[in-house]
């Protein structure tokens, strides 16, 4: 009997230096996840902090697509962004099984192409209301002035010919954009450009820390010694 007592008294004396073992190993699995982290960030080339940076997407009304992406620095906050104030800018386009057409990939600056984007930093959108020659229009794809194969994707209006509204056109030739089968003489036309905010290396690295410390901390915590009845 007395030595029953005793392992009792011992089982329940024992449960809070268990939680408090588990607590303090919570703690350094925790620590130890952050450090892990930290390491590898240190490893992986992560854009400058001062660039703004965002996704391109666009969806003709044929199912042809593009996938893109441009900087800038963030000094140019709260203006219109021109080809003149990028840093990079790609952009690829794909048919409708999703099979790649053609990659492009700018060099800056564009000051002999008729390379052609404003972006307004304070609505985050790509202007696309007007002629692809214009401070709210865009020319990209293929060098229109020189280039007669390949893609060009670019918007355009011409009340003349039909097309009092701009819209964005995908097209293989330098052929005019209306003919006797409009539209359906164009690889794809319609849809909007637009353009989503990739967060910055701060708050990625931020949200992964968290993601981390949250699986570590929410593991299941260990059983603890139960006393069976006699």
């Amino acid at each position: 009997m007395l030595i029953k007592t005793l392992l009792t008294t011992t089982t329940s004396e024992s449960i809070p230096v268990i939680k408090k073992m588990k607590s303090i190993c919570n703690k350094i699995k925790a620590t130890v996840a952050v450090a892990a982290f930290s390491s590898m960030a240190t490893l992986i080339h992560v854009p400058s902090a001062d660039a703004a940076s965002f996704e391109l997407d666009w969806l003709g009304d044929k199912g042809y697509s593009a996938k893109g992406q441009f900087s800038y620095d963030d000094s140019f906050l709260g203006s219109i962004v021109t080809k003149d104030q990028l840093t990079n800018f790609a952009i690829s386009f794909f048919d409708p099984q999703g099979t790649v057409l053609q990659n492009f990939n700018y060099d800056f600056p564009q000051t002999d192409s008729t390379f052609n984007f404003n972006f307004d930093t304070v609505t985050k959108t790509v202007l696309q209301s007007d002629n692809f020659d214009t401070s709210n229009g865009f020319d990209l794809g293929i060098d229109f002035a020189t280039d007669v194969a390949g893609l060009d994707f670019y918007t355009y209006l011409n009340a003349d010919q039909g097309l009092p509204t701009a819209k964005i056109f995908l097209k293989d030739d330098l052929s005019p954009e209306v003919c006797d089968t409009y539209p359906d003489c164009r690889l794809d036309l319609g849809g909007q450009l637009t353009a989503t905010a990739i967060p910055e290396p701060g708050a990625i690295s931020g949200l992964l820390v968290v993601g981390l410390l949250s699986r570590v901390l929410k593991k299941k915590p260990a059983s603890t010694l139960d006393s069976k009845p006699e």
